[in-house]
């Protein structure tokens, strides 16, 4: 005898569309899956929502209906009996997480090689994965997994709704009732916060202008600093300042005279009365550039003109 299974679709709200608050209430077709403890599950009713899945319980997400409303609760049916199970076996065999790590350093790699402690874990995760497929289809663990994330949505809007908190949970709000509010309180932490990311732009552009500022600064110093070698004699560090005293008393240099300045001119020699000499980077096929004597008797000639 074969008998056909009822399925329940309905249009619902989904409490965000696009990651944001559904506030003008759109609607998606939903399909009832089952019910767990106090929570309805729904999922979508159309084409799945992951590309690519471990196996038939693992294509849509799975919504939690509170009132007229669903919210996502970010796992596939495939996925919440292994969180619940995963969450069942740690309480179960460790305690807590960091009690989990502390066993497998005691049992397994305390005393023994790599190869000899891997080889052990092997055999235990695969008891645990055994642990977690048969307590995850537990549907108390199930549903006591959902509860522990709806309470901390709780927690987090009542923080914010209390205590000034930074978050205004929508999913919280929806199970305490207070959507209204919670549409007030977003407004006002959205507020604050374009204030607070407005202030902190303007505090960004103050110190960039005041870092270009001094950086100018600095510039002009080395600049004048630099002439003051070429007139009166010193030592001057490098060739990038020499194109800029170029640039700035529009004395011409050849391309090719220019990429020897930059990038093989070590220093420079000035003597008082003009005389110079240099020094340059002796990397492999690297030579001395004879015209670099005319570029710095025509800057410094530039500046005493």
């Amino acid at each position: 005898m074969i008998m056909e299974v009822n399925k329940m679709s309905k249009l619902m709200k989904p409490l965000f569309v696009n990651g944001m608050y559904n506030r003008e209430g759109k609607r998606i077709r939903a399909n009832y899956l089952k019910t767990i403890g106090e929570y309805s599950l729904w999922i979508n009713d159309g084409k799945p929502d992951k590309d690519y899945t471990r196996n038939e319980n693992d294509k849509y997400y799975l919504y939690i209906q509170k009132d007229e409303w669903l919210v996502m609760s970010g796992y596939t049916e495939f996925e919440l009996e292994q969180r619940a199970g995963y969450d069942h076996l740690i309480k179960e065999w460790y305690g807590d997480f960091q009690g989990r790590e502390k066993y497998f350093q005691e049992n397994f790699y305390n005393g023994r090689s790599m190869e000899e402690a891997h080889e052990l874990i092997k055999i235990h995760i695969e008891k645990e994965e055994l642990f977690i497929k048969q307590s995850g289809k537990n549907e108390e663990f199930q549903t006591q997994l959902l509860k522990e994330n709806i309470d901390r949505e709780i927690s987090t809007y009542i923080e914010a709704r209390d205590n000034n908190g930074r978050h205004a949970s929508f999913i919280g709000a929806l199970f305490l009732g207070e959507l209204n509010k919670c549409e007030e309180i977003a407004s006002i932490l959205r507020k604050e916060r374009q204030e607070k990311e407005q202030q902190h732009k303007k505090e960004i552009a103050i110190q960039k202008a005041k870092e270009i500022e001094e950086k100018e600064q600095a510039e002009k110093i080395f600049i004048e600093e630099t002439e003051n070698i070429l007139i009166n004699g010193g030592t001057i560090k490098g060739g990038e300042i020499i194109i800029k005293l170029a640039n700035k008393y529009n004395v011409n240099i050849p391309l090719r005279t220019k990429g020897w300045i930059l990038n093989s001119l070590a220093e420079s020699i000035i003597t008082p009365d003009g005389g110079v000499s240099y020094r340059y980077w002796k990397r492999k096929g690297a030579k001395g550039s004879q015209s670099v004597y005319s570029v710095l008797y025509n800057i410094r000639s530039a500046i005493t003109a």
